[in-house]
C-alpha cells in the first residue's frame, strides 16, 4: 500500500545550489555553493539524501527549529528568511540560501529541482467552494478515458491508475506536488486535474506551477477563520486567474463572486452557467427517472448539445457544465466529451448512494455538503426523488468559522423535514457549545422542518435515523463525505459515515423481518434527545 511520502521520481538530475540561487534571483548565504541539491522538503520528518530543508515561519514555530534534526536525516542545504539565518548559528557548514519568503521560494525551487515536470502535462485547476472535487473527478474521466494516464490531487487523495493515497489536505504542500508531478510524468501521465484551495492560494502551494486551463465554480461562506472576510477569501480565489498562474479561464457566473471574477480576469475566459446567458449556458433540463439524474440541454454559441449527469442535482449540473468548458478549452471534440462524460463513476463522499430505495429501506446518501448552500443544493437536489419526506443529519465542524453555524441551521431547518444536529470533527472546541450555535440558527426560521433532535454522538444519531425514516423517506447525512477520521481533540477517532449508514440498514433488514421498523409518525427518535417534538415549537 503506497503513503505520499512513497511517490517519488526514481531518479533526479538535480541542481547545484548556486545554480538554484542564481536561477530565483538570490545567493549562497553560507556554505558549499556546489552542493547539489536532488529534492525538496517543508518536513523534517520527510528528509531524504540530497534534499533542500526549507525551513517556513509557522502559526506557532519557527522551521528553522528543525534544520539539525533535517540535516541528521540527509538534508544537504537549508533555505531560510532572516529570522531563520539567525537561528541557525553555527551552521555555515551547510550551503545555507536567505529569502524574504520561503514558502514562495519552496514552489519555485522545487519546480526547478525536479525539472519541472508541470510542463511536460496538460494541467487542469479546480477552485470554488462546493464542487470542486465532483468537477474534477468529471475532468479527470474523460481526460483518462481520451487521452492517457492522468494524475487526480484533491480532498479524496491522490490517485494515477491503481495507484491511490490519500492526503491530509486538498492541495499538497508546493513541494511535494512537484515531487508527485515528476513521480506521475516518470510513469507516463499526460495529464494533470487538481483541486486548488483558497489556503494553497494564500500560502503558496501551487507555486513554480502553471495551469493550463483553471475553473471557477462559485464562492459560499467557508473558512473565514482564516481569511476573516468574504473579500479576501474571494482575492485569495481570484489570484489563481492572474497570467503568471492561468493560461486560460473557465467561470462559473451562477454567483455575483463569478459574474465579478469574469468581468475581472485578463486571460481568454469561457463562461458558464445554469440560469443565465452565458458561453456555455444550460437552456432546459428534466429529471431523469431511471438513475435520478438530470438530462440536459446546453446552448455553445449557435450550436445545441445534448448532455447527462449521472449525478442528481443542479449544482451537479452546474459542475458537469464546467468540466465540460475545461475539456473543450484543452481542445477536446464537444461531443465524444458529452458522451464520456454520462460514464463519469460516482464520487466518494459527493452524493454517494448507501442504501438504494426499496419497498423496506429509505434511499440513504452521504455528501460532503458543510456549508449553508451545500445544505440547501444536496436538499434540493434529493426533493425530487423522495416521494416522502426528506431527513438531513449534519454537524459543524470545531475551531473554524463559527459564524456559519447559525446559517447552517437555518438551512437544514428550512430545507428539510425532519433534522437530526450532531457532531463533526470537534477538534479541541467543546462540541455542546459548537451543536448549541448551530441551533441558534434554528430560531425563527420560517419552513419546512417538523421535528428536530440533537445527539452528542455522531454514529449512533446516524443509526437512529436510518432506523426511523420510512421507505419513502430519504436520509441524507451530510459534511463529512468519504472521510473516515473524526477528531475529538488531538485524538482521530474511526468514523466512516458511510460504513455507519451501512450497519443501520443491516439493521433495519433485520427489524424488517420483526417487524418493528418503518412507518410510524417522527415524532421521537429514542436515542436522540428532542430539540422540539412539532415544527410548531419553533415559532
Amino acid at each position: 500500500m503506497h503513503e505520499l511520502k512513497d511517490l517519488r521520481p526514481s531518479s533526479v538530475t538535480g541542481i547545484s545550489a548556486h545554480q538554484l540561487a542564481r536561477a530565483l534571483d538570490t545567493t549562497v548565504h553560507s556554505g558549499p555553493a556546489e552542493t547539489l541539491i536532488t529534492g525538496v522538503t517543508l518536513d523534517s520528518t520527510d528528509v531524504q539524501p540530497g534534499d533542500l530543508f526549507v525551513a517556513i515561519p509557522g502559526f506557532k514555530r519557527h522551521g528553522a527549529e528543525f534544520a539539525a534534526k533535517a540535516i541528521a536525516a540527509g538534508a544537504v542545504a537549508v533555505v531560510t528568511d532572516a529570522a531563520g539565518i539567525s537561528m541557525l548559528a553555527g551552521m555555515e557548514d551547510i550551503a545555507m540560501l536567505r529569502v524574504s519568503n520561503p514558502r514562495v521560494f519552496a514552489g519555485l525551487a522545487a519546480a526547478l529541482v525536479y525539472g519541472n515536470p508541470g510542463k511536460s502535462m496538460r494541467v487542469v485547476g479546480i477552485t470554488g467552494t462546493n464542487g470542486k472535487t465532483t468537477t474534477a473527478h468529471f475532468v479527470h474521466h474523460v481526460l483518462a478515458a481520451l487521452s492517457g494516464p492522468t494524475l487526480l490531487i484533491g480532498t479524496v487523495g491522490v490517485s494515477l491508475g491503481e495507484v491511490h493515497v490519500s492526503s491530509a489536505r486538498t492541495s499538497l504542500e508546493a513541494p511535494v506536488l512537484h515531487r508527485v508531478l515528476a513521480w506521475a510524468l516518470e510513469r507516463g501521465a499526460q495529464n494533470v486535474v487538481m483541486e486548488v484551495s483558497s489556503h494553497a492560494l494564500s500560502l503558496y502551494r501551487v507555486a513554480g506551477l502553471k495551469f493550463d486551463v483553471s475553473a471557477f465554480l462559485n464562492l459560499q461562506r467557508d473558512h473565514l477563520d482564516f481569511h476573516k472576510t468574504m473579500e479576501s477569501y474571494f482575492e485569495a480565489k481570484a489570484s489563481l486567474f492572474a497570467a503568471d498562474f492561468s493560461k486560460r479561464a473557465v467561470i462559473c457566473i451562477d454567483d455575483g463572486w463569478g459574474e465579478r471574477l469574469a468581468q475581472m480576469v485578463r486571460i481568454p475566459t469561457v463562461t458558464v452557467a445554469t440560469k443565465s446567458a452565458a458561453d456555455w449556458q444550460v437552456v432546459s433540463h428534466s429529471l431523469n427517472q431511471k438513475d435520478a439524474g438530470t438530462d440536459v440541454t446546453i446552448r455553445a454559441g449557435e450550436a445545441d448539445l445534448r448532455l447527462h449527469c449521472p449525478l442528481p442535482g443542479m449544482i451537479n449540473v452546474q459542475n458537469e457544465l464546467t468540466a465540460l468548458a475545461v475539456l473543450v478549452s484543452l481542445g477536446f471534440e464537444a461531443s465524444s466529451v458529452c458522451e464520456e462524460l454520462a460514464r463519469t463513476p460516482g464520487v466518494p463522499g459527493r452524493m454517494e448512494v448507501v442504501a438504494e430505495r426499496s419497498s423496506s429501506t429509505p434511499l440513504v446518501i452521504v455528501d460532503f455538503a458543510h456549508t449553508a448552500d451545500a445544505i440547501k443544493s444536496a436538499c434540493a437536489a434529493l426533493d425530487p426523488v423522495t416521494p416522502g419526506s426528506l431527513w438531513i443529519l449534519f454537524g459543524a465542524t470545531g475551531e473554524r468559522d463559527r459564524g456559519k453555524r447559525p446559517v447552517m441551521g437555518a438551512a437544514a431547518l428550512s430545507s428539510a423535514d425532519y433534522v437530526v444536529l450532531t457532531d463533526d470533527d470537534i477538534y479541541g472546541e467543546d462540541p455542546a457549545q459548537i451543536r448549541a450555535e448551530v441551533a441558534a440558527g434554528f430560531a425563527g426560521v420560517a419552513g419546512r422542518a417538523r421535528s428536530a433532535w440533537v445527539s452528542d454522538d455522531r454514529k449512533s444519531a446516524i443509526h437512529e435515523a436510518v432506523l426511523a425514516a420510512s421507505p419513502d423517506d430519504t436520509v441524507l447525512i451530510a459534511g463529512r463525505g468519504h472521510e473516515t477520521i473524526q477528531m475529538v481533540g488531538e485524538k482521530a477517532h474511526v468514523l466512516d459515515d458511510r460504513v455507519e449508514a451501512r450497519v443501520a440498514v443491516s439493521k433495519r433488514s433485520v427489524q424488517n423481518q420483526l417487524g418493528e421498523v418503518g412507518g410510524e409518525e417522527k415524532t421521537a427518535c429514542p436515542k436522540l434527545r428532542t430539540i422540539s417534538k412539532t415544527w410548531e415549537d419553533f415559532q
